[in-house]
């Protein structure tokens, strides 16, 4: 039985305001594994591979299994040892689970194949400390990004409660729209439109410098000015976490449309992404 150790600790960062922003607590990991014939098979189950998680009341789980050489499945145990969630079938290669944890313990969750079910599969899993799944009402802009900054670490798998769908999107303060991209999965707020340059100007600057005074020691950042992609151009404040790799960036992007095809209604874009790096 192998043993995944998940180790959350609250980290308090002091801003220059001297304001107190608690740290959100999200996960991410990925590891690999296989299942042989030296795995134990049992019928009208399965040959399985187990995962000893020590988890708390009120933590939300993401867990997703895929393997190109097996139909995996995911079985997920409690500590009382009742089978609390099963992956339903949809896709050949890939098996998930995303729930809620109901009780502090130990438990177990299985990778599940049929009796001639061997070779590699990898496992990806994301938690979220029960107080990390809703943002506190009033949020202040630094705490509102601190949220969604801390949900890039796990790729925004668990910033969406698919248990709560009374729970409105989080929206940075200040913006008029926010989503989650298709195209590359980045947290994507936006805050100007405007046919006038120097608002945007301003605006940029604005929402730059107040990222900054949210961000600790612990990113760095580089500026860009207007750079030409395509038929429109961008300016860019980029601040990148301080890591080796897997970093997790902000992106405050001023996009000038003017003589572009892919303008829309106005000659300038303010806005923000948020992602991780694969």
């Amino acid at each position: 039985m192998k043993v995944v150790k998940i180790f959350c600790v609250v980290v308090l960062i002091i801003a220059s305001s001297e304001k107190l922003y608690s740290q959100f607590e999200v996960e991410f990991n990925e590891t690999k594994g296989t299942l042989s014939q030296s795995d134990k098979y049992k019928q009208d189950f399965g040959r399985y591979d187990g995962y000893q998680i020590p988890l708390y009341k009120g933590e939300a789980v993401n867990f997703v299994v895929y393997s190109e050489k097996f139909s995996p499945r995911i079985v997920f145990v409690s500590p009382k040892g009742n089978i609390y969630k099963q992956s339903i079938p949809e896709n050949q290669n890939i098996a998930s689970i995303v729930t809620t944890v109901p009780e502090e313990g130990e438990w177990i969750l299985y990778i599940v194949g049929d009796k001639e079910a061997y070779g590699e599969y990898t496992f990806q899993y994301a938690f979220a400390s029960s107080n990390s799944l809703t943002l506190p009402k009033e949020s202040d802009f630094c705490k509102t990004l601190n949220f969604i900054i801390a949900h890039a670490k796990a790729y925004f798998l668990l910033f969406e409660n698919p248990y709560d769908s009374q729970q409105p999107f989080v929206k940075l303060n200040g913006a008029k729209d926010a989503f989650i991209e298709e195209s590359d999965g980045s947290y994507s707020a936006l805050f100007l439109e405007t046919d006038n340059k120097s608002e945007a100007e301003q605006n940029f600057k604005q929402i730059s410098d107040q990222v900054s005074k949210c961000l600790g020691t612990n990113w760095k950042s580089k500026t860009e000015n207007y750079l030409q992609i395509d038929d429109y151009k961008v300016k860019t404040v980029t601040y990148y976490e301080n890591v080796k790799e897997k970093e997790r960036f902000i992106k405050v992007l001023l996009l000038d449309l003017k003589d572009s095809k892919q303008k829309f209604l106005h000659d300038f874009v303010l806005q923000i992404l948020v992602n991780k790096n694969q």
